[in-house]
């Protein structure tokens, strides 16, 4: 396959093969090929996502002979990095037709989209990968682990129209969220997290009416647990051959408020979830706070968006940090850190310790480097549960 020429909107990879960025009008046209693929999604999500997601998404494709063989889709999100908002892009419905796997159509979608997230300012991109070993080739590193709820009753198959508008010692009152009670569940979501995560995707009333479009799609809703008319518990659910639900968050002392009305909540594991890519080092890295005063610099070494590739002075405080850059030419600089994509990726997220990137990225990291790096705080406190 020869190389990409980077052009704004299309781009010819080899005879008869095209790369390019749908029209907002044209997103539809990948509506089967999702079909084809993921074949576990009901025409009751696809409905509601081709509905409500593409209409201010961005959808990469690649056709042969004017069909569309392979596609990925960015869903556009606002992430709070350290109080500091930030656009950000979710990568979803990476699909290929299955004769025409193996062609390296994948590549070059993630090849394409991630240097245009950079030209975008975009400090990192993320997804929730179907396996790890897809994805780990393309500098991609998780960062975020999701706690797994496994929801029982005190009676046995319990609904959730079971806790409906009951009222506990007249104080707590269960009821499902409509749109107008949006504003208030945002609220709500935006103060718990604030108070426990350094890296977390905005919550504000369109933002979780379109998690109620989501929910309903899927045969479930979002549950409030009320006391006194102020909103103390919260929960996305399902109903399907069972109940499921996700992303509980509950006021400080009310992490039993559900279990009153009979709902028991109990985590059953945390597993991997999110990988995310740094896209734009300079930004991210902007947004960061240090433990204690540092200094370090470092050449980064990033085989795909080559704006990345250059030298960088990092200062920081517990305020914030300030990043400067230049060029970085080969063979200069000999003696300075050399760092990977990857490695950035991990250490900045603090997701494995120094010793663990060195052996799995195979690098190595002075000691001067590794007591400077010790004292950035690492974003490691970080919820990004989303679905699409």
């Amino acid at each position: 396959m020869c190389r990409m020429r980077r052009l704004p909107e299309k781009v010819r990879t080899e005879e008869n093969m095209i790369l390019r960025k749908l029209k907002t009008s044209e997103h539809l046209l990948t509506r089967p090929l999702w079909e084809q693929i993921f074949t576990e999604d009901s025409n009751e999500f696809l409905d509601y996502y081709y509905r409500n997601k593409t209409n201010n998404n961005e959808i990469y494709v690649i056709e042969t002979d004017g069909v569309i063989r392979s596609m990925l889709q960015l869903n556009p999100y606002v992430i709070n990095i350290e109080d500091q908002e930030r656009e950000s892009r979710y990568i979803v419905a990476v699909a290929t037709e299955m004769l025409h796997r193996g062609k390296g159509y994948m590549t070059e979608l993630l090849k394409k989209s991630v240097r245009d997230m950079y030209t975008q300012k975009i400090p990192f991109t993320f997804l929730m990968p179907a396996s790890e070993k897809i994805y780990y080739p393309h500098h991609f590193r998780f960062v975020y682990d999701a706690d797994v709820w496994k929801a029982s009753g005190l009676k046995k198959h319990l609904k959730i129209r079971d806790l409906l508008y009951k009222n506990v010692n007249e104080e707590v009152i269960f009821r499902m969220a409509e749109a107008e009670d949006c504003k208030r569940a945002a609220q709500f979501a935006s103060r718990i997290l604030k108070e426990r995560y350094q890296v977390y995707t905005k919550r504000d009333w369109l933002y979780y009416e379109n998690v109620l479009r989501e929910q309903k799609s899927m045969n479930g809703g979002i549950l409030l647990a009320e006391k006194e008319g102020e909103i103390q518990g919260m929960l996305l659910f399902e109903e399907e051959d069972e109940l499921t639900v996700r992303e509980p968050l509950f006021a400080e002392g009310c992490e039993k408020i559900f279990e009153s009305g009979g709902l028991i909540l109990t985590k059953e594991e945390t597993k991997p979830m999110i990988m995310a890519r740094v896209v734009h080092a300079e930004e991210l890295l902007s947004c960061m706070k240090c433990k204690e005063e540092t200094g370090f610099e470092f050449i980064l070494v990033d085989p795909v968006i080559r704006e990345n590739n250059k030298l960088f002075f990092v200062k920081g405080n517990s305020e914030r940090m300030v990043v400067r850059t230049k060029p970085w030419v080969k063979g200069k600089f000999e003696d300075v850190q050399k760092i990977s994509i990857d490695a950035l990726t991990s250490i900045l997220f603090g997701y494995k310790t120094l010793e663990k990137i060195e052996e799995e990225e195979q690098e190595t990291f002075s000691a001067e480097f590794k007591e400077a790096i010790s004292k950035v705080e690492p974003l490691q406190r970080v919820f990004i549960n989303e679905i699409v």
